[in-house]
């Protein structure tokens, strides 16, 4: 965890990340701060050691099975884009098949009126014609018709020939893409079974964990673990931002923000939880899967597993600015990487122990947790 964090955070202070050629000053100013943030995060990477050693053996096989939900998740999600992708594909080939369609037999009506005119001009043999040499000046003329005629069928049966040979290519790529389809609807499934089959371990799994929990004594010392658990994280990431930031604040959008996720909000924020511990930000309940969005634009800091939160992910916005979202079904994006606002960045899950799907939800400025419900409209 310790590493990964380290090595989001080099990368958010690398001046090459953001496309600029370093000079020397700057790069010793760079190796200078890694040191100081590496002996911060150093000072810290104990306490957290030890209380990852500390995880019961139903909460490290609970972590593993998340984090395996998490990739499942994943990639059932990017089967779906792929197929709303086909179907698109599919609809734009019916689209232009019918269109084809159309042109081909509106070709086929001219070449018939055609024929049927060139019948009614006369039942003459153009053999016979040339054999009679009756009128000069009618035998060039009906010639001519002839000619015309003769140029007019060539061409539309070209015409027809190269609709066809149109219709025929669309045709093998729609029996392409049904086959596609089909693979990826089975890989659907496949995908979805096996999702299905974790998240019904997983309930097992948080079942133990609750009865292993059942003593109020116990749980609230494990309260007060996974909320020290949390600050020492968001604590070595605020030291770790003691730089000039890189991105411009929330400031500007208090009251404006979107929520993370569609769902009934939870106003905990300040209320006092069991064991004497206040919550810092609030619960979202929505449904398991529910896109879980960036509430403006940052970098991720932190995307891990951790105790009593589950999946978390960590975004700094600048200016001492971060949001955190906690226990999520699967994480998208990687730390370092920089995401946009409303950009999806999580789905809702309930990793972490929790009996039903909820997203938590903080903002911190400068390391101090507000509350939601004034930044969010």
């Amino acid at each position: 965890m310790i590493r990964l964090l380290l090595l989001g955070i080099a990368l958010l202070l690398s001046p090459l990340s953001w496309g600029q050629q370093p000079s020397l000053q700057e790069q010793a100013e760079t190796e200078a701060q890694l040191a100081k943030i590496a002996a911060e995060l150093k000072k810290r990477q104990t306490a957290i050691g030890q209380r990852a050693e500390q995880l019961t053996l139903t909460e490290r096989q609970l972590r593993q099975l998340e984090q395996q939900i998490a990739v499942v998740a994943g990639d059932l999600n990017r089967t779906q884009r792929t197929l709303a992708d086909i179907r698109a594909r599919l609809d734009d080939l019916q689209q232009q098949m019918q269109a084809l369609t159309q042109q081909l037999q509106h070709q086929q009506q001219l070449l018939a009126q055609q024929l049927d005119l060139a019948y009614r001009m006369g039942q003459h043999d153009y053999l016979k014609f040339i054999l009679k040499q009756q009128d000069p000046n009618q035998f060039e003329r009906l010639l001519g018709y002839y000619g015309y005629f003769n140029r007019a069928r060539l061409g539309a049966l070209a015409e027809i020939r190269e609709t066809q040979e149109q219709i025929t290519r669309f045709e093998a790529e729609v029996a392409a893409q049904q086959t596609e389809y089909e693979r990826q609807e089975q890989q659907q499934r496949q995908q979805q079974g096996i999702l299905q089959a974790q998240q019904a371990e997983q309930q097992q799994l948080i079942k133990r964990l609750q009865q292993e929990q059942s003593v109020d004594q116990q749980r609230i010392q494990e309260l007060r673990q996974n909320q020290e658990a949390l600050e020492q994280v968001l604590a070595a990431i605020q030291a770790a931002l003691r730089a000039e930031p890189k991105l411009n604040g929330l400031a500007d959008s208090k009251g404006k923000l979107q929520w993370p996720t569609k769902g009934r909000v939870e106003r905990l924020f300040g209320q006092r939880r069991s064991g004497g511990i206040d919550w810092k930000g609030v619960m979202i309940h929505a449904p398991a899967g529910e896109p879980v969005r960036a509430i403006a634009d940052g970098r991720v800091l932190f995307a891990n597993w951790l105790r009593g939160y589950g999946l978390v992910i960590v975004l700094d916005h600048g200016n001492g600015y971060m949001s955190l979202y906690g226990h999520n079904q699967t994480l998208l994006p990687a730390e370092g990487e920089i995401v946009r606002a409303n950009e999806t960045i999580a789905l809702v899950g309930q990793s972490g122990g929790r009996e039903a799907p909820a997203l938590y939800f903080e903002i911190r400025v400068k390391g101090d947790a507000v509350n939601p419900t004034q930044w969010c409209r």
